[in-house]
């Protein structure tokens, strides 16, 4: 063995002890050479955007001591807590921060989401590709793909709606109302709106003041505040029971949650005989905590048996490398079981 292949073969071995791999530079793409040259380095923020989304807004403060001020178990500490949306997430709420992670592991680089792009279209008899779009707002990183501007926001959103389509045929009901429970700044009420002209009421709750700030201002932004509604934590337990939800939501939320407050949270929904819960765990087809803790079984104790679970991409192919290769799993609560 000559000198460069021993220097070669040693720098491999010890680049695998720290997880790296020694590759031919013609092996890799660019983008992992020089990372994402992302299309949209344009942020667009509508005309005061930047005053109101402030730390210092008075109706933020007011949601914060609201929310310090009672007592529920939701509270306990986990991942998600205030100080996780820093002061730059408050205004740029749909860049690459704790809201909705856009680069990096799974997938998270633009051949996933071009595989995730031409994946919905073999799926999407109701084009929602054409009927949804993407604006770049508030930092929403963005890659323009067979002449269309796509966004994890987008393509996850799409992806959801059609899994609970298939199962529950949302688009054939009357009518209909949701409940997101870890609702973040929106996402999933805007997109389902827009998908649903049938959708009542969607409502949008979560354990954190400073989401339901900027939700509250995102809905308003979207035209949609008719319809989604913001539901805050100190006020949950009385303005639920007026309304009967069809379905409960709760998108990569559980799993950063104490089994305390998630045990709340299934409490809650058996009180109100919520028919439907869809859980999106960060752990595939497990549903486990950021601790490892399997909440699974506190699911079904509140009532609620899995009728579906389902790869987000049923290629396998697809799923191995599209971006965000999650599991979504359906439940739904049988009456009869006690706890």
């Amino acid at each position: 063995m000559g000198f460069l292949s021993r220097v070669k073969s040693i720098l491999k071995n010890t680049l695998r002890r720290f997880g790296f791999e020694l590759v031919p530079r013609a092996s890799v793409y660019d983008w992992q050479i020089m990372g994402l040259q992302r299309d949209s380095i344009d942020i667009y923020l509508p005309e005061g955007a930047r005053s109101y989304l402030s730390p210092t807004n008075p109706i933020l403060k007011e949601y914060q001591e609201r929310f310090s001020s009672s007592d529920y178990p939701v509270k306990e500490i986990s991942l998600w807590t205030e100080d996780r949306v820093k002061t730059e997430d408050i205004l740029y709420f749909r860049g690459h921060n704790a809201y909705v992670f856009q680069e990096g592991r799974f997938n998270r680089n633009i051949l996933g989401y071009l595989l995730a792009y031409y994946y919905i279209k073999t799926i999407d008899h109701r084009r929602l590709l054409h009927t949804l779009e993407e604006d770049n707002a508030f930092g929403a990183i963005t890659y323009s793909i067979d002449g269309k501007q796509v966004s994890r926001d987008l393509l996850d959103s799409i992806l959801e709606i059609y899994f609970l389509d298939s199962h529950l045929k949302l688009n054939e009901k009357p009518v209909f109302n949701i409940l997101d429970i870890g609702a973040g700044y929106g996402r999933s009420a805007h997109r389902m709106v827009k998908a649903f002209p049938n959708l009542t009421k969607y409502y949008c709750t979560d354990a954190i003041a400073v989401s339901t700030f900027i939700a509250e201002y995102y809905l308003k932004f979207r035209g949609i505040e008719d319809i989604a509604k913001i539901l805050p934590l100190d006020r949950i337990k009385d303005e639920l029971i007026q309304d009967s939800i069809d379905l409960a939501v709760n998108i990569h939320s559980f799993s950063e949650c104490t089994l305390t407050a998630i045990e709340w949270w299934l409490m809650l929904l058996k009180e109100n005989q919520i028919p439907y819960l869809m859980i999106v765990p960060n752990s595939g087809t497990d549903l486990l905590t950021q601790e490892k803790e399997d909440f699974r079984n506190l699911v079904e104790k509140y009532g609620y048996d899995l009728i579906a679970m389902e790869p987000k991409y049923k290629d396998p192919v697809v799923q191995k490398y599209a971006l965000n290769p999650d599991y979504f799993h359906l439940f739904k609560f049988n009456q009869g079981k006690d706890i």
